[in-house]
């Protein structure tokens, strides 16, 4: 994997656990443990989340296109005769 990618992954990582902490503290009555959030709160979630998460697969879907742009072969000019 392109370390490009994995630095971003990372990055979305630290990022999403960040938001997440923010959310929580905003709303206590979330529990954070194993259970799934019910419907109520996976609503709030996605919506307290949702401005990042675009922004995330928009920035990986950019680099997507680079690391595919670089893998096509260069098409070079021909010198004029």
């Amino acid at each position: 994997m392109d370390p490009r990618r994995i630095e971003l992954n990372r990055r979305h990582s630290r990022e999403m656990g960040e938001l997440y902490r923010r959310f929580l503290d905003i709303h206590p009555e979330v529990e954070c443990d194993d259970l799934p959030m019910s419907d109520a709160e996976d609503a709030a979630w996605g919506e307290f989340s949702a401005d990042v998460l675009a922004r995330h697969q928009a920035e990986r879907a950019a680099l997507a296109a680079q690391l595919e742009a670089e893998q096509q072969p260069r098409r070079t000019v021909s010198p004029a005769r």
